[in-house]
């Protein structure tokens, strides 16, 4: 095989790559302009080493046919206009200019300098074929002195034409180096206005291969020109194909690697395979073709078998080494961050494990801006309001916008499945604000993101950095992150309430443990007498009230109350209850002062319907008396040692309702075996699962015919019968029981 048909060989295999290059990214999408664009600069770019393959071929022909191939270098010339549509690719690449979005049609005059070039070139083979275009004969009549002056002028007009060509061929290499470098100028600076990392990779790297392309152009074309250097043509084709190779390849590169111009992965490994194939196909080929030069010669007869020898080594090693050759283009190219699958994978995993909403919202975001190469990607969720909220940067401001859970707006995307487009939801929305709302998040498609019937929130995509369409890929991603997205919402909610339930439920139980405080933590205790006491909220926290204040050896506070309200409420009731109480009774040891003044102390600080029922009395251990006031509690039973009983009833209004309300005390004498039972609601409005109450009845009945002994076994038996009257049924009120037995 000698060095010309291989070196065809090559060439030609470079062009219909670059072909097949130029195909795949017109097929991809052939309705964006972007993608049209470059594959003509492929296609013209593929023109030159295809060319050349046959300019080989035809010269090693030439040598027995004798053919012109002058005809043949004309047309080979057309592959430069890969130069002014190179500028025409870096005016819409990575974004498009100005003065293309003013002058649309500006793009055509970039091509007149390379069609004039090459109509020239076609016309005029050399500088003296145009001195030679016009031959006006000599002659000595009165028509030569006419013709004369003419002759004269298309001489001078040749003359110039030719100079005027001999520079432009020399010289029109550096029209297409000043195209080259303004390509460069230009996409450089459209790079860097680029914020997405992964356009920035593919801009990268396509703006090396034409810096490298710029340079082997230059060593091909203008030094031989500028300077005293004689190049073959072989040469100058052998550097015109490795630069347009190395550009074309940096857009291959791309496209591979980047997912350049936004051509499916999928489809640029099956293009990249198939190229290793044809390679390794050809590969047997060379093999086979030069084994049966050589074998014989080493040999020194002809191997007959040879061809079924090779058909056994083909079927043993081609799909082994093909195999290992995708594997290895998977490892090249198969975890790439950008890939759909592993996009899909490892955002999947994030978005269902991630439990803070600003953190869900900022992976979404870069992930999908970045992997897709998004303008920009907005995530509209739902707020404790049941309204719908977005941040969005606005001339460097970041603001906030609402939609109202009752719009426009919502009510549409809720009765959505599929995503929509800006311009058709635009048509179904009537409210003004709401469309300039979505004009500044820059929407260009909205998916709503629903789970169980439910809206939790939709993403807003701005248009694709390469205004090519949303893809069959893209689709599929979408759709499956919608759904676990709406899910990641819910699940971001249920957490929040979760964290917000156990935030309460710690607040309750130091509320709780504060409450117990504010309880007595041990009872008073004398030669005459004992007390037992009990207090269970019917939640955390309670209610309920109870207290004793040791004056000194003779004299005890006994103190029970019942708060209005239940929980939290009850609770901050209950401790202003107790302060103002134990303000009040350490001041004045009347029962009756003491009542009035917590009763004004709760007008002021509470509002009217915050109130609270409250006995106070003061129990003489030696006299055994017992002075007492009521503000509209429960009456405590007095069980006589006789056996007949009594109720504590003096008193008056409830506290927290009318100031200045004048209470009224009465003294009992008390006699050894007497018992006192003070006791709250709690107890008598106990329910069953018939809802019938335990009653006061009830609670008298165990009073008066209970055998107690202690005071603590009569309130343990009055709960034991409470607790067996209701049988597990769940209690609403708090529960206080004190009892008080004269020795």
């Amino acid at each position: 095989m000698n060095f010309a048909f291989l070196t065809s060989i090559i060439y030609l295999t470079i062009g219909v790559l670059l072909f097949l290059l130029g195909l795949l990214i017109y097929r991809e999408h052939p309705s964006q302009r972007v993608n049209r664009v470059t594959a003509v600069m492929i296609f013209l770019a593929a023109i030159a080493p295809i060319m050349g393959a046959f300019g080989l071929m035809i010269f090693k022909i030439n040598a027995q046919l004798k053919l012109d191939l002058e005809i043949l270098r004309r047309i080979f010339l057309l592959w430069e206009l890969f130069f002014p549509q190179l500028l025409y690719f870096s005016l819409i690449f990575p974004e498009e200019r100005k003065i293309v979005k003013d002058f649309p049609k500006i793009v055509y005059f970039i091509f007149i300098p390379h069609i004039f070039h090459f109509f020239v070139i076609l016309i005029f083979r050399t500088p003296e074929s145009i001195l030679s275009l016009i031959n006006i004969p000599q002659t000595d009549t009165a028509i030569d002195a006419f013709l004369q002056p003419i002759r004269m002028v298309l001489n001078l007009v040749l003359s110039g034409t030719s100079i005027f060509y001999e520079f432009h061929i020399n010289f029109f290499a550096l029209i297409n180096l000043i195209y080259v470098v303004a390509a460069i100028i230009i996409m450089y600076k459209g790079y860097q206005n680029l914020t997405t990392p992964r356009t920035k990779k593919q801009v990268a790297l396509v703006l090396w291969g034409i810096r490298v392309s710029v340079g082997l152009y230059a060593i091909a074309f203008l030094l031989p020109k500028l300077f005293p250097i004689q190049a073959s043509d072989t040469i100058v084709y052998f550097f015109t194909i490795l630069a347009l190779l190395i550009g074309a390849g940096s857009i291959a590169w791309s496209i591979i690697k980047y997912q350049f111009l936004d051509i499916s992965l999928r489809i640029s490994r099956g293009f990249l395979f198939s190229i290793c194939s044809g390679l390794l196909v050809g590969a047997y080929m060379v093999i086979y073709h030069e084994s049966r030069k050589i074998i014989p010669t080493i040999l020194g007869f002809d191997l007959p078998i040879m061809e079924v020898l090779f058909i056994i080594l083909v079927v043993v090693f081609f799909q082994p080494i093909l195999s290992a050759i995708e594997s290895l283009l998977n490892n090249l190219f198969g975890k790439d961050k950008f890939d759909y699958q592993n996009v899909l994978q490892t955002l999947s995993h994030d978005i269902l494990t991630i439990m803070e909403l600003d953190k869900l919202k900022e992976k979404i975001t870069s992930t999908l801006t970045e992997s897709m190469m998004l303008e920009n990607v907005h995530l509209i969720v739902e707020n404790a309001e049941a309204n719908f909220e977005v941040d969005c940067i606005v001339d460097d401001d970041l603001q906030k916008f609402i939609f109202f859970k009752n719009g426009d707006f919502i009510n549409v995307m809720r009765n959505l499945e599929t995503p929509v487009g800006f311009d058709e939801l635009n048509n179904q929305i009537s409210d003004e604000e709401e469309i300039d709302f979505l004009n500044k998040l820059n929407c260009y498609l909205l998916m709503p993101l629903s789970h169980r019937g439910d809206l939790n929130g939709v993403l807003c995509l701005g248009n694709k950095l390469t205004r090519t369409t949303f893809s069959a890929e893209d689709a599929i991603l979408l759709n499956v992150l919608s759904d676990q997205i709406a899910i990641a919402l819910e699940n971001i909610e249920l957490y929040e309430d979760k964290l917000v339930k156990q935030r309460i439920e710690e607040e309750i139980s130091v509320a709780r443990e504060i409450q117990q405080m504010l309880l007595p933590n041990s009872l008073p205790k004398g030669k005459h007498f004992e007390i037992s006491a009990m207090n269970i909220p019917s939640k955390e926290v309670g209610g309920d009230y109870y207290d004793f204040i040791q004056f000194d050896e003779r004299k005890i506070g006994i103190a029970i109350g019942d708060i209005a309200g239940k929980g939290i409420p009850g609770a901050i009731l209950m401790s202003n209850l107790q302060a103002a109480f134990r303000a009040s009774a350490w001041q004045h040891r009347d029962p009756v002062e003491v009542m009035e003044k917590i009763n004004n102390q709760i007008v002021r600080t509470t509002s009217a319907e915050k109130y609270a029922t409250f006995f106070y009395g003061i129990f003489d251990t030696h006299k055994l008396t017992f002075t007492f006031t009521n503000a509209g509690h429960n009456f405590p039973i007095i069980k006589k040692e006789t056996g007949d009983h009594c109720f504590l009833s003096e008193g008056g209004l409830i506290i927290g309702v009318q100031p200045d309300f004048k209470y009224q005390s009465t003294t009992v004498k008390l006699k050894p075996g007497d018992t006192i039972v003070f006791y709250t609601d709690g107890i008598t409005e106990a329910l069953n699962l018939d809802v019938e109450e335990f009653g006061e009845q009830q609670l008298i009945n165990i009073v008066l015919n209970f055998p107690f002994r202690t005071a603590e076994e009569l309130r343990n038996h009055i709960y034991e019968e409470m607790m067996q009257f209701t049988r597990g049924t769940a209690q609403y009120d708090d529960l206080t029981l004190i009892v008080l037995r004269i020795l």
